[in-house]
């Protein structure tokens, strides 16, 4: 478990981080959002026990990190750069970062070279792989000594779709499975509609939502997008134009903002159109992002 509790952190006199709350349960995957200098990182070093806060409680696993830096060996950290050693083999790089860690265990590091698909690349030196490679170098590095948190900060970055998807996929298991805190930070919020469970956003330091996903999508503008597919195009753009819509032909729909699916749908078969399809737009997480950072920033 991931708990902080009102924290506070300044630094070279800038206060990054004004009363953070937050906690990442045992099993969860928490979506941590915020534009770049927003604090996440810091929020991670604090995590880490990297950096002492100026006030407010951070505990890992029931202790401090600070105090208890022994806990550091429980943490998986997946940094947005790879920050592995150019100079070394894959295989090198894995076993030097185990044993400063303190799991080195050959028969798990063949595992994940097995699993991150590196077993072509265990002898061959980071600087001479390409970015997606180096990526999952660096996943399999998090994942040294089966740890009960994970710190992911943009973990899909330059990965391609194929391994996007497997990722999410073992990253969902994983956490199910060994019961582990996942925090979870990324700019791609499709992956967090599809791994996650919670999100906090936060701007300057400060917090702008922590909820469910589901409360998050909530957020969202009341108005409906609706998307209406029919047989007579210009008869359907013609009366829903006299009642006062003001529709667009995208493709084969005829779209509609700040309607609703109910009204649509009787308004044209009132009017003798055959409609073959009526539908929701449901807005995007960028969507719901964006509009909530507008309306608090101000």
């Amino acid at each position: 478990m991931i708990v902080l509790e009102n924290v506070r952190k300044t630094i070279r006199g800038k206060e990054v981080l004004r009363g953070i709350s937050l906690t990442v349960k045992p099993g969860e995957i928490h979506a941590y959002l915020g534009h770049n200098g927003a604090g996440k990182t810091t929020t991670f070093r604090l995590i880490l026990g990297i950096l002492v806060p100026d006030s407010g409680r951070v505990e890992v696993l029931g202790v401090n990190p600070l105090k208890n830096p022994e806990v550091r060996a429980k943490i998986g950290y997946l940094p947005e750069y790879d920050l592995l050693y150019p100079n070394l083999t894959v295989l090198n790089n894995l076993r030097r970062y185990a044993l400063l860690k303190g799991v080195y265990d050959e028969k798990e590091l063949k595992d994940l070279i097995e699993f991150f698909e590196l077993e072509g690349y265990a002898k061959k030196k980071v600087s001479a792989l390409s970015s997606g490679t180096r990526r999952r170098v660096a996943m399999a590095r998090a994942f040294l000594g089966s740890p009960e948190v994970l710190i992911l900060d943009e973990p899909t970055r330059g990965l391609d779709p194929e391994w996007r998807l497997k990722f999410k996929r073992f990253l969902g298991e994983y956490a199910r499975e060994n019961n582990a805190s996942v925090i979870f930070s990324t700019h791609i919020l499709s992956d967090v509609d599809e791994v996650c469970e919670n999100v906090t956003v936060i701007m300057e330091g400060r917090i702008l939502f922590s909820g469910s996903l589901g409360e998050f999508k909530e957020l969202a503008p009341s108005g409906e997008t609706v998307l209406v597919k029919v047989a007579e195009v210009k008869g359907a753009l013609r009366v829903l134009r006299e009642n006062g819509y003001s529709p667009e032909l995208r493709g084969e729909y005829i779209v509609l903002e700040d309607a609703e699916s109910p009204e649509i749908n009787a308004l044209l078969v009132g009017a003798g159109l055959k409609v073959e399809e009526v539908k929701r737009k449901e807005p995007s997480l960028e969507e719901v992002y964006t509009m909530l950072h507008g309306r608090l920033a101000q």
